[in-house]
């Protein structure tokens, strides 16, 4: 099973990525986050195999959340 969370910050696309990896067995969706500090937040506490992330989001895009990581799950 992999551990995955969602990063979107439009809602409908959010909407759309939970249930195409709803559909998928051996994935977990952790949570979904609006944001990428709050997918930092997620992300510290949490072990995450597996990150859907859109790259352009208003403060922190997804390449800068990244970037920043020291351990990087699978993005």
């Amino acid at each position: 099973m992999l551990r995955c969370i969602a990063v979107d910050d439009e809602p409908l696309a959010l909407d759309l990525l939970e249930d195409n990896i709803r559909q998928i067995p051996f994935l977990q969706l952790i949570k979904r986050c609006k944001n990428a500090f709050e997918a930092t937040e997620v992300l510290q506490n949490e072990k995450v195999d597996l990150i859907f992330l859109d790259i352009q989001m208003p403060g922190l895009t997804g390449l800068q959340l990244v970037k920043s990581l020291q351990t990087r799950p699978m993005a």
